[in-house]
């Protein structure tokens, strides 16, 4: 549906709602797509209560469908009180690691209960998923595959596709060894290309891309879009096949990754999307804005060591908003462009020197441009206070933009070195560091060419 639609769905189910109209309800809910009822859901107000709509939905694969589009902690506001048969019942519906991840984040207590009741070949899948990292190959990987021994023909290979595989998308046939291990991968277009007594040992391609399972999943997603893949194979410490990826998987983990940077570049988290508390919500934020406090601070020390020159040339204090404000866009531009790069594999640590020199000439041409038009503004607008004013306002801008650039640029890969998410380097941390160091290079040419002023 468009979102003019989902509008419409939305306010009809609201007024159904009210009135109490579960049977047109119910039929309206069973006429929809699974992801439209899904955003409907979401988008509830506080006062409706979404486990009794959800309960309206009696198709079970819908259910299911549902749960799957929702966010981890949205479905478990939903399933929260409902009975355990009847949880364990639409988990038959979902994909393990779908599965994996509520089941991780409810209370040990109801995941324990949980597990008991599922049938043994699907529970033990799940306590094999939980071993993993959620942000790993493991912990997004489907251990639903087609997985068969080397030495069959293709006309048995097909045979085995036609009568015994239950999977709900077969992308690739693997193949493997008596152990277990992966030695090749077949397409299923090569199946029905080659005669039917050839063995797919003979036809398999042996190079084959693959992850371990404690791969993060963001390079997973890279590996996936960078070769066009429908499903990645994932190895453990043996060689062993015990899962995939599959393309949907990837698309979930672009997203949510997207999603993650955006947030942590603004110095929030992804828990305070979903947050209904202004308190809480404040209480997440403090931290990151205690950064700004710290730099404000910083840069108050810093006036109040230059008071001197102040107390002589007041007419410098108009201009330290603009200098902070040009500096800190330009450092984030630059560190946002990285982190981009970064998370996208467009850019990578080995070109560290290429993309800090590009920067540099970025900011210097942007430093010029803007510094000679702030300096030519100071001259006209207070000229006749201090004919050196435009140069100590225009040359301490462009200095400070350059460097706001090139540190903008640097941090990510800092941090990227360090192992920690780049995107963090982004927000209040490179702003608070470009507005000390601006206010630095103002004040000190102004000291410079305090006898011209």
């Amino acid at each position: 549906m468009s979102a003019r639609n989902i509008q419409i769905f939305y306010d009809t189910l609201m007024r159904l709602y009210r009135r109490g109209a579960v049977k047109n309800i119910e039929k309206m809910l069973e006429r929809s797509h699974a992801a439209d009822i899904a955003q409907v859901i979401r988008h509830m107000d506080q006062g409706v209560d979404k486990r009794a709509v959800f309960g309206f939905i009696h198709d079970i694969q819908k259910k299911a469908d549902v749960l799957q589009v929702l966010a981890v902690q949205e479905t478990i506001a939903i399933i929260e009180g409902m009975d355990h048969q009847k949880i364990v019942t639409i988990f038959q519906h979902m994909p393990s690691h779908t599965v994996t991840d509520i089941i991780g984040s409810l209370p040990e207590s109801d995941s324990e209960a949980l597990l008991k009741m599922m049938e043994p070949k699907g529970s033990e899948a799940i306590e094999e998923l939980l071993r993993y990292p959620q942000d790993s190959a493991g912990g997004i990987m489907k251990t639903e595959f087609c997985a068969l021994p080397r030495d069959l023909t293709v006309s048995e290979t097909v045979r085995k596709l036609q009568t015994e595989m239950e999977l709900e998308n077969i992308f690739y046939v693997y193949v493997i060894n008596k152990s277990g291990q992966m030695v090749g991968v077949l397409s299923l277009r090569t199946l029905l290309q080659v005669k039917p007594e050839t063995r797919i040992e003979d036809i398999m391609i042996t190079d084959v891309i693959s992850v371990r399972t404690d791969t993060d999943q963001e390079e997973v997603s890279k590996l996936v879009a960078r070769y066009n893949l429908l499903a990645l194979p994932v190895l453990d410490e043996s060689n062993k096949l015990v899962g995939i990826v599959t393309v949907d998987d990837v698309v979930d983990v672009i997203r949510d990754e997207a999603t993650e940077d955006i947030l942590k570049m603004g110095g929030v988290s992804e828990s305070e999307v979903l947050e209904k508390s202004s308190f809480k919500s404040a209480r997440m934020r403090l931290p990151w804005l205690f950064i700004s406090l710290l730099g404000g601070v910083i840069a108050f020390k810093i006036m109040v060591a230059f008071q001197s020159v102040l107390q002589m040339t007041l007419i410098l204090a108009f201009f330290i908003p603009l200098m902070m404000g040009m500096t800190g866009n330009v450092a984030i531009q630059a560190a946002t462009i990285v982190v981009r790069g970064l998370s996208t594999g467009h850019i990578r640590i080995r070109q560290i020197g290429e993309i800090l020199w590009k920067e540099l000439k970025v900011g210097c041409l942007l430093g010029i441009v803007y510094g000679v038009i702030v300096g030519a503004f100071a001259n006209v607008q207070l000229g006749q206070t201090s004919p050196y004013l435009g140069l100590v306002v225009g040359g301490a801008l462009s200095a400070a933009m350059m460097i706001a650039a090139l540190l903008g640029a640097s941090l990510p890969f800092i941090f990227e070195r360090f192992r920690i998410d780049p995107a963090f380097s982004t927000g209040p941390f490179v702003t608070t560091i470009v507005d000390v160091i601006g206010i630095l290079i103002y004040f000190n040419l102004a000291v410079l060419l305090n006898g011209a002023l």
